[in-house]
């Protein structure tokens, strides 16, 4: 197969996090490489958004089997956790919790996502862009932490990536996020001036629409956050978060990704494929 040999790595904060980016994952999956999912957190902040599903008593237990039936639904490898606990945010962040990203020690986490490279062995690694996505203080953490390793795993001896990539929005594509998700405490008072990736600086602009029924799996998996399965996806019943549904729409078909560090010379701009070069 093409990419045989070759080894992606995606660290986000949360189970889920990665529905987003599915597309990249599964296609390089598909087509040899080795793709590992190393979410940093059990997503133990979270609350079931399904009204049919009976009371949880240990969140984290739960959303660790919907990330395995993620992952089985992209056809990756994981979840890789790194033992940290979900922050939240807002008035439900876990100020109170010293296991919880916001309050560990950096060093602490830049050295979990160092030792994951060192394990892994990526040629590629692809983690939040700078603001978060929608500014949890959980990806920026895991930005900032995944960053640092990228550019310290060198220095340190330690297996060094070849490229790093943050995953991202569009201007266009933040705007509909705020309008779909209006009232929802998700995006309310965001800027997209701010948020929307400015068009030059895309580095990989992905053509995610062959993957989409994989992605569509991926969100049914995480049923607990999205309060969907396949069956209702595309029409959630009365009660269900219907506007999570249409927030997601657009997001499917295309993603972007912003060229964070690189150990190699860069063939085009933007890149044609997620190891173009290396």
């Amino acid at each position: 197969m093409p990419w045989s040999g070759r080894c992606l790595l995606a660290v986000f904060a949360h189970p889920d996090d990665e529905v987003l980016y599915g597309g990249l994952l599964a296609d390089a999956a598909a087509r040899g490489a080795r793709v590992v999912l190393a979410p940093a957190t059990r997503g133990e902040a979270g609350r079931v958004l399904d009204p049919a599903m009976a009371p949880v008593d240990d969140m984290a237990a739960l959303r660790s089997v919907e990330a395995e039936q993620a992952c089985r639904a992209l056809g990756v490898e994981g979840p890789r956790f790194l033992g940290f606990h979900d922050s939240g945010r807002g008035v439900r962040l876990r100020r109170d919790d010293p296991r919880a990203l916001v309050n560990v020690d950096f060093l602490e986490l830049v050295r979990a996502v160092v030792d994951l490279i060192a394990d892994v062995r990526p040629h590629v690694v692809v983690t939040h862009e700078p603001l978060g996505g929608y500014y949890h203080p959980d990806h920026i953490t895991v930005h900032r932490a995944v960053t640092a390793a990228f550019f310290a795993a060198g220095t340190l001896g330690i297996h060094a990536p070849r490229r790093l990539l943050f995953g991202a929005r569009g201007h266009a594509e933040f705007l509909h996020l705020i309008e779909a998700l209006r009232g929802r405490g998700v995006t309310d008072g965001l800027d997209a001036d701010l948020f929307g990736a400015a068009p030059e600086m895309v580095a990989l602009s992905f053509d995610a629409v062959p993957w989409r029924n994989r992605k569509l799996a991926a969100i049914a998996a995480h049923r607990s956050q999205f309060g969907l399965t396949l069956e209702n996806i595309d029409a959630p019943p009365p009660g269900r978060p219907a506007d999570i549904a249409r927030a997601f729409g657009p997001l499917l078909d295309r993603e972007l990704y912003l060229l964070g560090g690189t150990r190699a010379p860069v063939p085009h701009w933007p890149l044609r494929d997620t190891f173009d070069g290396l």
